[in-house]
């Protein structure tokens, strides 16, 4: 059993969006992103994984393919691995509960950030 506290992965950078891992192992990659008022996270897809994420706090906009949602405290959103997924607007300081199953093969989607 692996346990951690998800308050010591929200943490804040005024210059980037910051992403701290919180598991990664091959069925599951969980994470969670903070973002702050102007910082984005570009277009992008999961290869085979699904997503789910969970907004902790603050609020945003996400984008899939041609759709637009609203994230606030308390949203759960699931897209496909091949959906296109994007934020391209934070409102304020917001942290996102994030989970990629199966974990993507590409090493990079398990690196924390910023």
């Amino acid at each position: 059993m692996e346990v951690k506290n998800i308050k010591d992965s929200i943490v804040f950078n005024d210059s980037t969006f910051t992403k701290r891992t919180l598991f990664a192992v091959d069925d599951i990659l969980c994470f969670v992103l903070n973002m702050k008022p102007g910082q984005i996270l570009p277009l992008h897809t999961h290869e085979n994984s699904s997503l789910v994420i969970h907004v902790l706090s603050g609020s945003g906009e996400a984008k899939i393919n041609d759709e637009v949602a609203t994230l606030e405290s308390g949203v759960v959103l699931y897209a496909k691995g091949e959906d296109e997924f994007s934020i391209p607007t934070v409102i304020e300081d917001m942290s996102i509960f994030v989970a990629l199953s199966p974990n993507p093969s590409n090493a990079l989607y398990s690196k924390s950030l910023g």
